[in-house]
């Protein structure tokens, strides 16, 4: 009886470890004063064009405007565990110790600019040419998380 009872005890111990351990993946590290954003600009091709921001409560907005599969305005709440990574990914890259503009005398290519702001700091970043592959990177993750699936709304907003 003894041991069924510690037995017992032990496995409900476990089962709030392991409970506490998941609910920490599930709470946003962040706050609605964290945010990121990326805008796209047009080219003279068929370069999408939209903006797409988060906040670090998963707070999302997106707004597709030309050259895009979802065109007006939408919003969302993303998970804490995408949040937490996306703000995570940006900390990581530490966005401060970059130029604050790219950019050559050549023409018709988009430009995308990024935004964060974080503990009261607050980096833009133009990226028109010759830009580092880290930034690259994050507008491409950016990117991934404005086109997926699961945006409500839909007004016209241009």
């Amino acid at each position: 009886m003894k041991k069924t009872l510690s037995l017992s005890l032990a496995l409900v111990s476990l089962l709030l470890v392991l409970t506490a351990a998941k609910c920490g993946k599930d709470k946003y590290e962040y706050t609605e004063e964290s945010s990121i954003e990326i805008v796209k600009t047009p080219c003279f091709g068929s370069c999408p064009v939209y903006n797409f921001s988060i906040l670090g409560n998963g707070q999302a907005t997106y707004n597709g405007r030309r050259f895009v599969e979802l065109e007006g305005q939408h919003s969302r709440l993303f998970p804490a565990d995408t949040t937490n990574f996306i703000f995570n990914t940006f900390i990581e890259a530490n966005l401060f110790q970059y130029e604050n503009e790219y950019s050559e005398n050549v023409t018709d290519l988009p430009t995308t600019y990024l935004t964060f702001r974080h503990e009261g700091k607050s980096k833009k970043i133009k990226l028109y040419y010759g830009y580092p592959g880290e930034l690259k990177t994050l507008a491409d993750k950016l990117q991934e998380l404005a086109f997926s699936k699961g945006w409500t709304g839909g007004g016209a907003i241009k």
